[in-house]
């Protein structure tokens, strides 16, 4: 590899970190609109009160700060996806990688402008974070695809049905995960965060009250959704640890037991706090850094082949690279 590919490369990697750190302080910014409910702050959009930067006060430091990450974030995509078309055009899985987030980011344009001009709509506030953590998985797979293609990390094969048995169990871990946060984004969006009360483990006195409301089903759906995720991370921790798998995928897998356990104590704490601004905000932050953990632990467990070695005569899926 000629020394300027090589760098060309490491750019693209820097680049599409930077992007999903980017990402992961737009989810920050946004879990503030929503905590503080400063969405409606700025009645017009993309401009707040028909100004690029208006007085910061009122909410607007929340949702105009989130507007401005929001546009930062959208940018770097689009350069990132211009820099993978001009020097890894060969790559296609990076290809359709980076167009898929382009696309992902006018998609949640569009959703932030509807969720002003519809004056905050449970159903697309909620599409919007579902939108946004969705997105931000897509940036991690980048991030990590773009160092798995760097020629450091060429390397031995691995036996592939035991990694077929690594995805079938990580996966249903990332998607439960992944309906989890979806969860949260409904429950915040309906205003069902204290409809249990100050009430916890139980709810209005019983475990599951199924003759409440809607709102208290909401509720109670995310709760035990949360009890779930806990379980299927802790078990597919114990699962690596007992397979010896390499360092990094063990590293993966104990800090997602930790994000887990920890976010059931926020859970329990946001309650208890009536919704406390900080806590509320940890929260969800440490919920996207637990998808976004995951997503690492599956692609350090089943690296993907990048297009140099497709043709080496093993199966383009299936070839993976030595993962840090």
């Amino acid at each position: 590899m000629r020394p300027s590919e090589y760098w060309e490369r490491v750019g693209v990697h820097r680049f599409s970190v930077a992007t999903a750190v980017a990402t992961f302080c737009l989810l920050i910014a946004g879990g503030l609109v929503s905590t503080t409910e400063s969405g409606l702050a700025c009645p017009d959009w993309p401009l707040c009160e028909g100004k690029l930067i208006p007085q910061m006060i009122d909410g607007k430091q929340f949702e105009h700060t989130h507007r401005l990450v929001a546009s930062a974030v959208a940018a770097m995509t689009f350069v990132l996806c211009a820099m993978i078309i001009k020097r890894r055009r060969a790559d296609k899985v990076l290809l359709r990688l980076s167009a898929f987030a382009a696309a992902l980011v006018v998609i949640q344009a569009l959703l932030g402008a509807l969720t002003v001009k519809l004056a905050l709509p449970a159903w697309v506030s909620s599409l919007h974070q579902a939108t946004a953590m969705g997105f931000f998985c897509v940036m991690v797979t980048l991030a990590l695809l773009t160092r798995q293609r760097m020629p450091q990390f060429a390397g031995r094969t691995e036996d592939r049905r035991s990694r077929a048995r690594l995805r079938t169990w990580i996966l249903p871990v990332i998607g439960l995960a992944y309906l989890q946060v979806c969860l949260g984004a409904v429950m915040r969006h309906t205003r069902a965060g204290l409809a249990c009360g100050f009430d916890f483990p139980l709810c209005l006195g019983k475990l599951w009250p199924k003759d409440a409301g809607l709102i208290v089903q909401i509720h109670l759906f995310h709760r035990f959704g949360g009890y779930l995720v806990a379980v299927a991370v802790l078990v597919l921790s114990a699962a690596v640890w007992r397979r010896g798998d390499r360092a990094g995928l063990r590293a993966a897998a104990l800090l997602a037991s930790v994000l887990v356990l920890a976010q059931i104590g926020l859970g329990a704490a946001t309650i208890l706090t009536s919704r406390e601004l900080v806590t509320m905000t940890i929260h969800s932050s440490l919920g996207a850094a637990l998808l976004a953990d995951l997503v690492v632990a599956y692609w350090v467990a089943c690296p993907s082949s990048p297009p140099e070695l497709s043709g080496s005569g093993l199966r383009r899926s299936a070839a993976p690279l030595e993962a840090a």
